[in-house]
């Protein structure tokens, strides 16, 4: 009996470990980035509505020597596309104030690192006045070693 209670408990750590590096491997492939394995990871994902909406989100903190070589990689990111903070103020209303980054439970870093990735297929008018959004974005806060990642689809 106790074999088979030890064996279950052995499987579910190993599963509960699994776990981590799945949420990390996705969000390394989305950013084209490589990533050291993250001390802790924290995710949800609510796309099972309507055609997918939803927000998936992630949270990879790292110990503060990998913490450095992400900063590294996503400050020198041969896309472009990542800004350091802060962000302007229309940007930071529209994400963190009623938006996604909200919802998921972000804060503003001070600083650190942001992407953003409109995702919408029907890109007329501005990302701000649109009726639905559909985008990636990734921040990195280099005071916490924390990427933050969300797809946001309405």
């Amino acid at each position: 009996m106790i074999r088979i209670w030890i064996a279950m408990m052995l499987a579910l750590l190993l599963l509960a470990g699994c776990g981590g590096e799945k949420d990390a491997g996705y969000v390394a492939r989305k950013l084209d980035i490589v990533l050291p394995q993250p001390a802790a990871v924290t995710s949800g994902d609510s796309h099972g509505g309507f055609h997918g909406d939803g927000l998936l989100h992630t949270e990879l903190t790292f110990s503060p020597e990998d913490g450095a070589r992400v900063e590294e990689a996503v400050s020198h990111h041969p896309s472009g596309r990542w800004n350091p903070f802060p962000m302007d103020d229309k940007m930071e209303s529209f994400l963190y104030r009623g938006g996604a980054a909200e919802l998921a439970g972000w804060t503003v870093p001070e600083r650190g690192w942001w992407y953003l990735l409109d995702r919408q297929e029907d890109r007329e008018g501005s990302m701000f006045q649109r009726s639905s959004f559909n985008y990636t974005l990734a921040v990195y806060d280099s005071a916490a070693a924390t990427l933050s990642y969300l797809e946001f689809d309405t």
